[in-house]
């Protein structure tokens, strides 16, 4: 295999551990002996594959494996070496005893003396099956759920107990102030890995449902109190609901419809920097459908008084 590692994988030098390894996969999957049975070519290729991951997936083996490239030399190119068969390349005279030091002699010989690429004896290490037997460790399918939370639930976070595809209830945290859109990781709650491959994840896509009478906007709370007529001429106070619970506000005289009145601290907490939102009340002045005689008379006396409220407005 004359190729560089890189190259067999199709990878570039600078790929991290996560490219590598889809990159392996994706190679694997496609020239698996299992895919391909009775297939040389194919089963060759797999074989190339399987060194160049077992290579480069080892951060150790990586740096010694680059640094002999950055020398000019490749430890896995093969060439003839007269009638003995298959020989090493990488420069005059260098042979597998050469980067023992290195650190990769081990591997050359499991790789080379165990069915592998150069053929030969079996590897009695591995028990006879050789780094690229039929089948090679693959890792659980990731599942994505939805899961639907109260706007309260969002607010004060806490522990949720959910039940899962195969009947298995689980506990999932849920943090305080999370919105719609985040996603929780369950860590090896998806699909079953497949030879001594680990399992997959279950991710949880959060949506928080509709509240009757809370409007979110990002951390802050909307509320729309309907008022009487008489209240906002008058003032008075009232009891409003919040989050955590009924507190009592004033509201003023003279205040407008859509006007909002600002409870503090009343909101939703970050996940970001852990500030709490606000809580705004939004005045809304109803006035009844059967009109009160009581009504019809104050009218009649306001109606002539100069306030007009469209004044500078058009």
């Amino acid at each position: 295999m004359d190729k560089d590692l890189y190259e067999v994988l199709g990878v570039k030098k600078t790929a991290n551990e996560s490219e590598i390894r889809k990159a392996f996969l994706r190679f694997a999957k496609k020239y698996h002996p299992d895919v391909n049975p009775n297939d040389k070519v194919a089963e060759q290729k797999f074989k190339e594959v399987n060194l160049a991951y077992e290579v480069l997936k080892d951060s150790k083996k990586r740096q010694q494996y680059d640094q002999m490239r950055a020398l000019g030399a490749n430890p896995f190119a093969q060439r003839a070496r007269g009638a003995g068969g298959a020989g090493w390349g990488g420069g005059p005279g260098m042979g597998p005893q050469d980067f023992t030091d290195l650190g990769l002699g081990d591997l050359f010989e499991e790789i080379f003396n165990s069915g592998g690429l150069g053929g030969g004896r079996t590897n009695r290490r591995r028990g006879g099956a050789g780094p690229f037997g039929r089948g090679f460790p693959q890792r659980g399918q990731d599942r994505e759920a939805k899961l639907l939370i109260s706007l309260i639930e969002a607010a004060q976070g806490g522990e949720k107990l959910i039940e899962v595809e195969d009947g298995k209830k689980l506990a999932v945290k849920i943090p305080e102030g999370v919105d719609s859109g985040t996603k929780i990781k369950l860590l090896g709650q998806g699909e079953k890995g497949t030879l001594g491959g680990g399992n997959g994840d279950l991710i949880l896509n959060i949506e928080i449902l509709s509240h009757p009478f809370f409007i979110r906007e990002k951390n802050d709370i909307i509320l729309k109190l309907p008022v009487t007529f008489s209240e906002v001429v008058l003032g008075t106070e009232v009891e409003v609901p919040t989050l955590t619970g009924n507190v009592h506000l004033k509201i003023p005289r003279g205040v407008s419809s859509g006007q909002r009145l600002k409870l503090s601290n009343k909101g939703i907490r970050s996940t970001k920097n852990g500030q709490k939102g606000d809580q705004f009340v939004e005045i809304q002045i109803k006035i009844p459908k059967e009109m009160p005689q009581s009504y019809l008379e104050a009218a009649e006396k306001i109606k002539s008084e100069p306030f007009n409220p469209r004044v500078n407005i058009f």
